[in-house]
């Protein structure tokens, strides 16, 4: 069963056990909330990277110029599924790419509705954050993402943005409401 948790020590091994598809996968979509959770890994230093999980949701404890965001992993079992961040409010660059859930899902999950879930247990989530709605951008070439987005607004409401170039690709941007 699927169910989103905060990150600890506790699920450690699930993610331990997907490391090696991850540095293997030369999909890049969405590796930001990823890749640093691997170099504390291979640097020894997971307690403090989990500690700043912590600090990254409040307002005060974050650093300069990010926003505050809450980040939850998706796990089946035993089964690291996926990452997911929910950023508490948006930054003009945020509304253009990143918006307020950022998700990333282990390689051999891709593609089994586990984005879809795992998006809308966060948006449930983020309407106890108070948010009525949130933006979930992806690359127009990343077309999974997409119909997860697309089935979201459908199933919660919402509004589909024109697209935006954001550096050297096109972002889909769409608006979903948090309650039904």
């Amino acid at each position: 069963m699927l169910k989103l948790v905060k990150p600890s020590r506790e699920y450690l091994p699930a993610f331990l056990a997907v490391v090696e598809d991850y540095r293997a996968d030369q999909n890049q979509f969405g590796r930001g909330g990823i890749d640093p959770l691997i170099r504390a890994i291979d640097e020894n230093r997971v307690d403090e990277y989990l500690k700043q999980l912590d600090d990254y949701e409040h307002e005060e404890t974050i650093k300069p110029g990010l926003v505050p965001e809450t980040r939850l992993w998706l796990i089946d079992g035993d089964e690291f599924v996926g990452s997911f961040s929910i950023r508490h409010r948006l930054t003009p660059e945020l509304e253009l790419r990143g918006g307020h859930i950022a998700a990333n899902i282990a390689p051999k999950h891709r593609g089994k509705y586990s984005s879809f879930i795992g998006a809308k247990m966060c948006i449930e989530h983020a309407a106890t954050l108070g948010l009525e709605r949130v933006l979930m951008t992806c690359s127009t070439s990343n077309s999974a993402s997409y119909r997860a987005i697309m089935g979201l607004m459908g199933l919660y409401g919402g509004e589909q943005l024109p697209d935006v170039v954001v550096g050297e690709h096109n972002e889909h941007r769409v608006w979903i409401n948090t309650k039904k």
